[in-house]
């Protein structure tokens, strides 16, 4: 029951997620360095047969022990002081239960060495007995850290883990959802290879009150939780030729849309849909001439009941009073940038020339306009934003797109006419015919 809801890579996330939570004790206090988790790692080995993970953080604290192996977290206030956002305490054993039939976790801290052993009888449904003994000892090295091994992989999990495929697309969501932690100094490994942050980086050019990219930028506190808002434009404006092949064959992966940090953990990526404002009000649908857009809803508390997530840590509680106050501002920001796309529409080529003296910026770290230059918002204490003046095109006879659909053989065949080669792209097949038609009607 406990693993039904969860996917296998929600399940490793967690256990990545469970070393960051022991390197950030260790750094109690020191949090506020640009680099607090140098020197701290996490090492992942997967195979059809085995699971490994192991971390140099410190790690399970004795006074921790009994919480980290009930079903539940009886005091989810231990972590209180710590921007931590494992509250539910169920991450461990529920990927344990839901990777193996047996495994063994050790731990090394300061105040002791333990191991557990969840044994195939232990894990059997119809065994009654609940009762997990620890072993207990003093503390064994000076490698302080947690360790799980997992000797007797499912069977279908295996698989997975044999899949090269599956390998890929874990290394790349742990750099996504793990980025902005390893961008501060937390190292991940998995099978030996050490893996790259992968965080958000936009347009944006110096502050002044010329026409420039810029990035829409808002900031507040509220209810002991920091609050930051940036969207703006992550690449040059999609083309009519890009929309026509996104719309045909829409691509899974791609920077565009909403993501969503918690505790520098990622937990919404690249979202397009309502969740994040998306078709809401005045803001259009997700479409692919928007394909330029980004930004980050970034939230930070010590108190990790107060941020607006699930019991997977992966899950948004979008009905929640500190996250609806941050889709409002995520709304303003998108509306901004959907309706400079439209303006330019047609004329994207044009845009290059602002696009090339704007700098790419990093999000989490460089982007701070509504510090620096923000205005008050009207009704939200404290809070500040920054909407960019962004380049509107000098041309006053707007441009519209006009789109139609007809059969391959018969575009190649008008190709093979127009241009003696068969293979033109359809937009340009249909731009030449609306030039030449246009032509004979000027001179009439």
């Amino acid at each position: 029951m406990l693993t039904r809801d969860i996917e296998l890579n929600d399940a490793i996330l967690d256990l990545v997620d469970n070393c960051v939570d022991g390197a950030m004790r260790q750094r109690k206090g020191k949090l506020d360095e640009p680099m607090p988790f140098k020197g701290f790692q996490a090492n992942l080995v997967l195979s059809q047969n085995h699971f490994h993970v192991s971390d140099n953080c410190g790690g399970i604290p004795k006074d921790y022990i009994d919480d980290a192996f009930s079903l539940g977290r009886p005091n989810i206030k231990k972590d209180g002081d710590l921007p931590t956002i494992g509250m539910y305490g169920i991450g461990m054993k529920r990927a344990i239960f839901k990777i193996g039939n047996s495994a063994s976790v050790q731990s090394n801290s300061s105040d002791g060495f333990f191991e557990v052993k969840y044994t195939s009888e232990w894990l059997d449904p119809e065994n009654d007995k609940w009762d997990l003994p620890i072993s207990r000892s003093n503390g064994k090295d000076d490698n302080l850290g947690v360790t799980i091994d997992v000797d007797n992989v499912k069977p279908d999990i295996g698989r997975q883990f044999e899949n090269e495929a599956f390998i890929n697309a874990l290394k790349n969501e742990i750099s996504e959802h793990f980025g902005y932690l390893m961008q501060r100094g937390f190292s991940i490994t998995v099978n030996k290879e050490p893996l790259k942050p992968k965080t958000l980086i936009l347009f944006n050019a110096a502050h002044s009150d010329d026409s420039d990219i810029r990035a829409f930028d808002f900031e507040a506190i509220h209810d002991e939780v920091s609050i930051k808002v940036t969207i703006g434009l992550f690449r040059g404006l999609a083309k009519e030729a890009e929309i026509d092949d996104e719309t045909d064959s829409p691509k899974e992966k791609e920077t565009a849309g909403i993501s969503v940090v918690c505790n520098d953990r990622v937990i919404l990526l690249s979202d397009r849909t309502l969740k994040s404002g998306w078709g809401d009000g005045t803001v259009p649908r997700y479409h692919p001439q928007f394909r330029a857009i980004a930004g980050l809803i970034i939230f930070s508390s010590n108190n990790a009941e107060k941020l607006p997530i699930s019991t997977t840590k992966r899950g948004l509680d979008v009905g929640s009073e500190i996250y609806l106050l941050a889709r409002k501002a995520t709304m303003e920001g998108l509306k901004t940038f959907t309706d400079f796309t439209n303006k330019w529409k047609g004329m994207e080529d044009e845009t290059a020339a602002y696009f090339e003296p704007a700098k790419r910026a990093d999000v989490k770290t460089t982007i701070s306009l509504a510090k620096a230059y923000g205005i008050s918002v009207r009704g939200v204490d404290g809070a500040k934003k920054y909407i960019p003046k962004l380049p509107l095109p000098a041309n006053k006879n707007p441009r519209r797109r006009v789109s139609f659909v007809r059969d391959d053989q018969s575009i190649r065949q008008i190709s093979k006419y127009l241009f003696d080669d068969s293979s033109q792209h359809p937009s340009i097949v249909g731009g030449e015919c609306f030039d030449r038609v246009l032509a004979e009607a000027t001179k009439k």
